[in-house]
This record gives structure tokens, sequence and C-alpha cells, in this order.
């Protein structure tokens, strides 16, 4: 599966797609909460199905990092 471009998730047509399942995303998918600023990352859907997503920590660094343990911390929850 091919990543997609940058999606909107504040665009209610754009989540809504993604909740429903018409819109599917990879980990590590490039999204972004409004029109401007840094992107976020899809980490995965918690069991109510909102959206996990990290967020910029300021350096690209340390954005990776969050990335990595939240997904860490996702994968842990899936076990359990």
């Amino acid at each position: 599966m091919k990543y997609l471009p940058t999606l909107n998730l504040w665009t209610p047509s754009v989540h809504n797609a993604i909740r429903n399942g018409q819109i599917k995303l990879q980990r590590g998918q490039w999204l972004r909460c409004g029109t401007e600023g840094k992107r976020c990352r899809f980490v995965g859907f918690l069991n109510d199905r909102s959206i996990w997503v990290t967020h910029w920590q300021g350096s690209p660094e340390k954005s990776n990092a969050k990335f990595l343990s939240a997904v860490k911390n996702y994968t842990a929850r899936a076990v359990r």
C-alpha cells in the first residue's frame, strides 16, 4: 500500500472517511490538524475508533522518537 498525500484530519469528510474505513491509513502516514503548522503521524486507532497521532516535538529527532514510542505503546496495547 502506498502512502497518501498529507490529509487534513479537521476536514469532516476526511475524518469520517478515515473512521468509516473508506480511507485506509498506514502507520506513519503524514496527517495535519488544520491547514497550517507541522504535520503529525498516524499511529493507529484506539478502541473507540479515535485516531491516535503524534505531533511535532520541536525537532525531527524528538518527533521521530515520540512516534516510535507511541508505536511501541500502541502495539503493547493490542497484545493485551
